[in-house]
């Protein structure tokens, strides 16, 4: 029972290195927000729709730059999004 349990620890230690791993060389969470914008849910405007872009955070279509959003909603809960904003 115990080589089993030593054999089942060492594989969920060696599948966890290997997700951190990949992570890193991948670059998931290199980017930072060039700037931050904060939306009042209960108070804020709809503005008009931007274009569609491609997918990932580092492929803005032209006019846009990569940014956070945050929106600030009734009852004092906050979300953060990374997304692309016009210029």
């Amino acid at each position: 029972m115990n080589r089993l349990l030593v054999w089942l620890l060492s594989g969920l230690a060696l599948a966890g290195a290997s997700g951190f791993l990949a992570a890193t060389a991948i670059g998931v969470g290199t980017q930072a927000p060039q700037r931050t914008v904060t939306i009042d849910v209960a108070t804020g405007a709809t503005g008009p729709q931007g274009p569609p872009g491609s997918p990932g955070a580092e492929s803005c279509p032209d006019g846009y730059t990569f940014g956070a959003v945050v929106f600030n909603a009734p009852g004092g809960h906050q979300q953060q999004i990374a997304t692309c904003l016009k210029d």
